[in-house]
């Protein structure tokens, strides 16, 4: 139970480097998909990569809260 929130860190790191870097496309396929809410606008793949670095920046936090809860635990 005590390697939850170092999981979910590194769940929500890995997330946001295929969102910011576009791995194999991820980010072009999220914006054509349903998820996107405008699919048809230029502005939608810059829209993605913020989230991505978001997210990276959540997860690298949350991977090193992980870490020291762990040894500490």
């Amino acid at each position: 139970m005590s390697v939850v929130p170092l999981l979910l860190g590194l769940v929500c790191l890995a997330f946001g480097l295929a969102l910011t870097t576009n791995h194999r496309g991820f980010r072009d396929r999220l914006a054509v998909s349903p998820v996107s809410l405008a699919p048809g606008d230029d502005r939608v793949p810059g829209t993605f990569k913020a989230v991505g670095v978001m997210a990276t920046v959540l997860g690298a936090f949350g991977t090193v809260f992980g870490v020291v809860f762990v040894i500490f635990s």
